[in-house]
């Protein structure tokens, strides 16, 4: 065996040993890649040391070569850093700023209620029963107090979409256009039409629960993080879910979900928004879907704050293709439960929003 052959089959070697070795100890991906990238380098160099020499280049070829050399090495690493995520230190800075300002607001607000607290203890010593209800009654006033200032202006979508933005969603997916480079994770612009606000928040705090279609390899290779049921908080993944659930572009070519952890022949799910004319969310409006078949049953539901809604009818295999029928304050719409009962990977569900007339 030649003296290449040796070094490339040690390279092999050192390369399978640094990628299965920093994986072995948790390292990312992207780290296991730079380290067998160090290897291959390394290789290349020593690879060269057995390469014939070159021609002695002078004159105005020489300058022609080495020019072209350092264009060609500018290149290679101007297209790789493009290609990478760009950072800006301050507003990365500025991202966790925002991340950690609620939670260290909820933090020293109950330092100052436990401050507060003891000083009506101590000043209560003589008396514990009054103690007590007095504590009763001031605890709830603190987290009122805290929610509303907790909450400020923002809405439960707008927060939502803050979180996105926190969280650096757009690294891995794309939104209006903007986002991932690479095919790291879906599309999303349509994701409010193929998945309930429940299934966006298991899928964000259990990746493993559903995958897109097309995305199996990125699936079994754990591209999606799931590092967020230990980094967010419930107020956080259900406005980002929130946020999420109203992209309802048709025109996006946002994959259908494949669900591994769920039952997609039990029952049929409808969920959507209500809102009236200007577009205005109406939040504990109560929603009724009825399956037009004989002995249907109908169920209802209520809105939450940000007018979203959620209804499970008992639709079995024999009512495929029946018409269902949601309203809400006067206003109505059908659709056909179009769904194939030897599917057993997609969700038998509905999204539909109401718009209300002025009352």
């Amino acid at each position: 065996m030649s003296a290449s052959m040796k070094k490339i089959a040690l390279g092999v070697v050192l390369a399978g040993a640094a990628w299965f070795g920093s994986g072995a100890l948790g390292f990312p991906h992207v780290f296991q890649a730079m380290f067998v990238a160090y290897v291959a380098l390394g290789l290349t160099v020593f690879l060269l040391l057995d390469a014939p020499p070159m021609k002695r280049l002078s004159g105005w070829t020489a300058v022609a070569a080495l020019l072209g050399f350092y264009l060609v090495l500018s290149a290679m690493y101007i297209g790789g850093a493009s290609s990478l995520p760009q950072y800006d230190p301050e507003v990365e800075k500025g991202k966790i700023d925002k991340i950690l300002k609620r939670k260290r607001a909820l933090v020293m607000a109950e330092q100052s209620q436990v401050d507060t607290l003891l000083e009506r203890v101590q000043a209560l010593q003589g008396n514990s029963q009054t103690v007590i209800a007095r504590l009763g009654r001031f605890a709830p006033a603190i987290e009122v107090a805290d929610t509303a200032q907790d909450q400020g202006a923002l809405t439960v979508v707008e927060r939502g979409a803050e979180v996105y933005d926190l969280y650096e969603c757009y690294n891995c997916h794309k939104i209006g256009g903007k986002g991932s480079v690479k095919k790291r994770g879906p599309i999303l612009d349509n994701i409010g039409s193929l998945l309930t606000v429940n299934d966006i928040k298991r899928k964000i705090f259990d990746p493993t629960y559903l995958y897109a279609k097309g995305f199996e390899k990125e699936h079994k290779k754990g591209r999606m993080p799931d590092k967020y049921k230990d980094l967010m908080t419930e107020e956080e993944v259900t406005a980002l879910a929130t946020y999420l659930s109203t992209l309802k572009d048709p025109t996006a070519e946002t994959p259908k979900p494949v669900f591994v952890k769920a039952n997609v022949e039990h029952g049929f799910t409808v969920f959507g928004y209500v809102r009236d004319a200007s577009g205005r969310a109406l939040p504990n409006t109560e929603v009724h879907a009825m399956p037009q078949v004989k002995g249907g049953h109908g169920a209802s539901g209520k809105t939450n704050e940000a007018g979203y809604y959620e209804i499970f009818l008992h639709m079995h295999n024999e009512n495929a293709g029946a018409t269902v029928e949601v309203s809400a304050q006067g206003a109505k719409k059908t659709f056909v439960a179009d769904y194939d009962p030897n599917d057993k990977i997609t969700r038998r569900q509905q999204s539909l929003d109401l718009t209300v007339a002025a009352q």
